[in-house]
């Protein structure tokens, strides 16, 4: 449930509750399609549980209906994290094996992943890599394709 305010005609704010529907909600969750049979997902700010359950929801979705095989997650924009929250991103990387799609997750930060060590869990099971473009390299890499250049020098 979110608020809406409106301001009328006198100047009078008043607030409205609504419900947001499915479709707004996965709005609020870009899951991208890169690559044939990549998806990226970055996360921004501070996430608590309920938004993770969801974005847990908006992916398994996302991978059933695009047959992605990699989905890269990349929190580099993560300020915080509590154990709940990191346990919801292993389950999101679990999940999506069940469903043939491999995780990637990038981006962690020196606080997070200090964070997640005092935590004590575990990211043994999971592929890390440091930026987007070193989780799109390893994607390519496990999808046996090749960038090549076709010789166009833009100046």
């Amino acid at each position: 449930m979110g608020k809406i305010m409106n301001m009328s005609a006198k100047g009078a704010m008043m607030t409205e509750s609504y419900t947001m529907s499915e479709e707004e909600n996965a709005a609020r969750i870009p899951v991208s399609e890169l690559w044939e049979g990549v998806l990226l997902l970055s996360l921004n700010g501070i996430v608590d549980s309920a938004q993770s359950q969801h974005v847990m929801d908006v992916v398994l979705n996302k991978i059933a209906e695009t047959r992605a095989r990699i989905f890269i997650l990349d929190i580099r924009a993560v300020v915080a994290m509590d154990t709940a929250v990191a346990n919801h991103l292993i389950k999101i990387t679990q999940a999506a094996s069940l469903l043939g799609c491999e995780c990637v997750i990038s981006g962690i930060s020196p606080a997070v992943a200090q964070s997640l060590v005092q935590l004590g869990i575990s990211l043994d099971d999971v592929v890390t890599r440091v930026t987007i473009s070193d989780a799109l390299s390893y994607a390519f890499d496990r999808l046996a394709l090749q960038v090549v250049s076709r010789g166009n020098n833009i100046p």
